[in-house]
Order: structure tokens, then C-alpha cells, then sequence
């Protein structure tokens, strides 16, 4: 017989319990700042699960990522979209990564999945860096894409 996989709330627990040893290191004020990033994940259980992504704390990041992106947007107020992009690159890497997350963004409401996407729109202009990591990074390499695109728009404000 094949194991059950447990709901994304309980897996996301678990992940936050193998963490532990990274939190005992944070000093008070980071722990609650860490407690309160994992919390968020929480939010966003539903598409996390349905994402299907077989490791537990990209789901998560992608949320905290979001979250942010969401705080970030209403903050600055920009309605920028798809900026940069080299049209003479194919982002063939880079497309596969995002149809990975179709399934995170079809969970989401209307106007929650047009901002994902949205963010998910910004990381072509970063696509030649996360080619050139390789599919096996591929993951990584877009959540660091859509973490720089957030920070330069906090050096903005």
C-alpha cells in the first residue's frame, strides 16, 4: 500500500518544526519575525497543497513571496507589468518553472491569482540568469528573481 501524504497544513507544520534549529539562533525579535513569515504561509494553505510541489518549504516561500509582493503593491502603487523583457531570449527553463505554479495561482481568487501572475510576469526580465542556473535551480532561481525584483522596489521607496 502507498502512504498517505498529509494535508499541506500538517506538512507545513512539520516544516516549520525542522527550522527549529535555524529559529534557536535568532535572537527574540527575528524569532517572532520568523513565526509570523511561516504564518502567512497559512494564508495561502490551499494553493500550497494544490500546487502539488513535492518540497514542502517552496510552496511556502512562494506565499511569503506573494504576501509581500501584495504589501509591497499597495504600498508603491505602481501598475507596472512585464518590464525588460528580452524578446530575443527564449525562457524555455523559465516557462517550464512557471507552469509549475498554474496550479498554485488557479486556487487563488480573481483578483489574488492576477497579481501572482502578475509577480510571476516580472521574473522574465531576469529570465537569461535563471537559464543560465539550469532546470535543476530552476526553483530557487525564481523565488531569487522575484525576492530582487521586491527589493529593488523597496530601495525605491
Amino acid at each position: 500500500m502507498g502512504r498517505t501524504i498529509p494535508s499541506f497544513k500538517i506538512a507545513a507544520v512539520l516544516e516549520e518544526k525542522e527550522w527549529k534549529l535555524f529559529t534557536n539562533y535568532l535572537n527574540k525579535n527575528d524569532r517572532k519575525i520568523f513565526k509570523e513569515m511561516f504564518s502567512i504561509a497559512r494564508l495561502y494553505n490551499s494553493a500550497c497543497s494544490y500546487a502539488s510541489i513535492p518540497v514542502r518549504i517552496y510552496p511556502i516561500m512562494m506565499s511569503i513571496v506573494f504576501h509581500h509582493y501584495k504589501s509591497l503593491k499597495d504600498n508603491t502603487l505602481s501598475t507596472s507589468s512585464i518590464e525588460d523583457n528580452d524578446s530575443n531570449h527564449n525562457p524555455i527553463i523559465l516557462q517550464k518553472e512557471l507552469d509549475k505554479w498554474k496550479t498554485y495561482s488557479d486556487i487563488l481568487r480573481k483578483p489574488n491569482r492576477d497579481l501572482f501572475n502578475q509577480m510571476l510576469q516580472s521574473s522574465y526580465k531576469y529570465s537569461n540568469a535563471i537559464d543560465a542556473k539550469g532546470e535543476n535551480n530552476a526553483t530557487e532561481s525564481l523565488l531569487m528573481s522575484l525576492l530582487f525584483e521586491q527589493q529593488h522596489k523597496i530601495k525605491k521607496c
